[in-house]
């Protein structure tokens, strides 16, 4: 995890009052980065929500970001001891409204790149590119499920990477609110000027608590190539400035978690993935 935070090297209210006094034509200042990182990254925290939603079942959280220990912008003036320095520093926090600001500025910076991109066209960058690299709270060895980390944790080089600055290899996945019949039909759509097909493939996870050592809330497990209960076609091609349907289909036993990713691998490095999570009723 990386917080970084820019403090000037003077004292605003001092310099600033001789600057206005002597008024020059210019002035300039001197910034010191200062960067704080631990070797606990890509662990997932013990107690960050998980999902699935309680009405439609739905697979949250979408992605994950840094959210522990980070450097805020609140200063430790008046706060309690265990603040950094001599109070007049800045404090750690940690929560979703550490993380959530991490999401918010990678999704400024594709509006930015992406001025006429929609919020599900930014929304799906971020998530669709997330890395699949969150560890359990307890050991941080092991992987966790898609209602643990959603996507994975947000990567905003990818995100924001040449595939999608020129406007091309821009896939979005959007997971439709109907099921019917253990089906789900997942809605593609391809902006750029050619057509792209994506060979498909299912990433499934099982939980586990390897032994006992990691509790079951913990969300652990391992992750397999291929699922035998997720029917998807072998490829899927996107045309050009249009979109397509990606049909999904679940075949398992009565009260089954059928859980994991499905993955759509495109030319290059245009490979995308979304989180599927089922519970088979009758």
């Amino acid at each position: 995890m990386v917080a970084i935070t820019c403090r000037l090297s003077c004292s605003v209210r001092t310099k600033g009052q001789r600057l206005r006094a002597a008024n020059p034509p210019d002035a300039s200042a001197v910034a010191t980065f200062q960067e704080f990182v631990t070797p606990n990254q890509d662990i997932l925290a013990g107690f960050s929500s998980q999902g699935p939603t309680a009405v439609d079942l739905a697979v949250k959280p979408d992605v994950t970001s840094v959210g522990v220990n980070v450097l805020s912008s609140i200063t430790c003036v008046g706060k309690p001891a265990g603040c950094p320095g001599d109070g007049s520093g800045w404090a750690f926090f940690s929560g979703t409204s550490m993380s959530t600001p991490h999401i918010a500025g990678s999704a400024a910076v594709l509006k930015n790149l992406h001025s006429s991109w929609t919020p599900a066209q930014i929304k799906s960058a971020l998530v669709n590119r997330a890395d699949l690299v969150i560890k359990d709270a307890i050991t941080a060895l092991h992987d966790v499920g898609p209602t643990a980390q959603g996507a994975g944790r947000r990567e905003s080089l990818r995100s924001c990477s040449r595939d999608n600055m020129d406007g091309s290899r821009v896939g979005e996945l959007r997971q439709s609110d109907h099921w019917a019949s253990h089906v789900v039909d997942d809605h593609l759509v391809q902006p750029s000027a050619t057509d792209e097909t994506f060979t498909i493939s299912t990433t499934k996870f099982t939980p586990s608590t390897f032994g006992n050592t990691v509790p079951l809330i913990y969300n652990a497990g391992t992750l397999s190539a291929g699922d035998d209960r997720i029917t998807v076609p072998p490829s899927v091609t996107v045309p050009a400035n249009g979109s397509t349907t990606l049909t999904v289909a679940v075949s398992s036993a009565h009260g089954d978690v059928v859980q994991g990713w499905v993955n759509l691998d495109g030319p290059g490095s245009n490979d995308l993935h979304f989180a599927y999570y089922a519970t088979v009723g009758r």
